[in-house]
């Protein structure tokens, strides 16, 4: 090189990387020039990145072409911004969000605050299937409501008074005023029977399992309907 003021050649920019790739010293004048010239560094780098070096000794392939040496500087280009993301610190949430982050958390820690120290009580939430089931419970049966409005106007004269329902809290008990032998029989509101007994104590009980509309017969040993009524267990 006649002139360090001038560029590297791409010979002498070979050679540089030969050196290096090698961990070979440069020599002083390509050193000095090195050091002052940011643009043949620069290109010094590029060779390094390109040239391939697995060739007999001193055949170097170098890509002279300036459009080639473009294209591997827009490459570097890319990867330093690529790093520059990666190692960019994480960005700071909007003042707005965090603040919702924040309340949310200690709502959050204050609700397991309280469930410690005293207990929540809730109305439970049902599923709909059992609130469907829990209404069809009290749905009149046709059949035995007219049965109620026939008999309750003391169809049978056997049963000359209404028969008293009574709730114990423990069940309900029934008792009538007309005396003999008698089946009491309790339904539910499809019609299905729940409990039949015979008495002669002018009185029944009968112990409901779950809440719904309930219907029950007095019935003589002759097997005459004598009473129909009905009651709502809630």
């Amino acid at each position: 090189m006649d002139d360090l003021k001038q560029h590297l050649t791409a010979e002498e920019l070979a050679t540089a990387a030969e050196q290096l790739h090698k961990s070979m010293p440069l020599s002083e004048a390509i050193q000095a020039h090195l050091n002052g010239c940011a643009d043949c560094k620069y290109e010094l780098m590029m060779v390094l990145g390109l040239s391939d070096f697995e060739v007999a000794p001193r055949q170097i392939k170098f890509w002279q072409s300036r459009k080639w040496m473009a294209v591997a500087a827009f490459a570097l280009v890319l990867l330093a911004v690529g790093i520059y993301w990666v190692l960019l610190p994480p960005q700071d949430f909007p003042q707005k969000q965090l603040t919702q982050i924040t309340n949310v958390t200690a709502d959050t820690a204050a609700l397991v605050k309280d469930s410690d120290t005293e207990e929540i009580k809730k109305t439970p939430v049902e599923q709909p299937e059992k609130v469907v089931l829990a209404q069809a419970s009290f749905t009149p049966n046709k059949d035995l409501e007219q049965l109620v409005t026939r008999y309750q106007s003391q169809l049978r004269s056997a049963v000359s008074n209404p028969v008293l329902i009574a709730d114990s809290g423990d069940g309900f008990h029934f008792s009538w005023e007309a005396t003999g032998v008698f089946i009491f029989e309790v339904f539910d509101n499809e019609g299905v029977l729940l409990s039949s007994e015979e008495t002669s104590k002018q009185s029944a009980d009968f112990q409901p399992e779950s809440p719904g509309l309930y219907y029950f017969k007095l019935i003589s040993e002759d097997f005459d309907l004598l009473w129909c009524g009905k009651f709502e267990v809630r």
